[in-house]
């Protein structure tokens, strides 16, 4: 049997649950040989989300399934396909079921060639997504708790008139002074248009580059 192994992790997962590509890779090719499987492609999406199918690796392996290219699709575990219940089903009975292939999970040990296997999946991608709620739930906490701290949430794009300071900003004077100066001009009636341009005919100060309309 021709045997497509596919394998992904996203970053935060290889930093802390030891799902590297390598470890999938390993058990899986193993696992094959132990059953006299031959491998037909590895598929690998490194340092992506199992939340879509936005994927490149997955969309070729969804083109390959057209082609015959293998008999079965073998993953390290169900939320390495999909965390998504709705593209965990699409995937098994749009495409693989579709195309006469099987699927098989080494973690969960189930297969869809069998009745057991196909109510399994089912479940199963229940608590992947379920899984995928909670962590969105918690980052969303993270973030209020930061934000409740008076610390920052964003370590990037820090806003024009501040400097960031460890988990804070701090207010930069020269920079907030020219934010005051917009509000100020824009409610006296000044265009944003106009604000712009005084700006950049005084040099931009304060930014490595021109003001535009979107930035004032």
């Amino acid at each position: 049997m021709k045997i497509a192994v596919y394998v992904r992790v996203s970053t935060l997962e290889q930093a802390e649950s030891g799902y590297s590509i390598s470890e999938q890779t390993e058990k899986l090719t193993a696992y094959c040989r132990v059953k006299d499987w031959q491998v037909a492609k590895i598929y690998t999406d490194p340092g992506f989300s199992g939340s879509s199918l936005d994927r490149p690796a997955i969309q070729q392996l969804i083109s390959d399934c057209k082609l015959g290219a293998f008999d079965a699709v073998l993953v390290y575990k169900l939320d390495r396909l999909s965390r998504s219940q709705k593209d965990t089903l699409y995937l098994i009975e749009d495409v693989f079921n579709a195309y006469n292939i099987h699927f098989m999970s080494l973690s969960e040990n189930f297969d869809t060639s069998t009745p057991f296997g196909k109510a399994m999946i089912g479940l199963l991608s229940v608590f992947a997504q379920l899984e995928r709620e909670q962590i969105k739930e918690r980052m969303q906490m993270g973030k209020l708790g930061r934000v409740k701290a008076g610390k920052i949430s964003a370590w990037s794009n820090v806003p024009f008139g501040y400097t960031k300071v460890k988990d804070s900003y701090d207010i930069d004077p020269l920079r907030a002074g020219i934010v005051k100066r917009i509000y100020a001009d824009y409610l006296a009636g000044k265009s944003i248009t106009k604000i712009m341009k005084e700006l950049n005919r005084e040099g931009h100060i304060g930014k490595g580059v021109n003001w535009s309309y979107r930035t004032v």
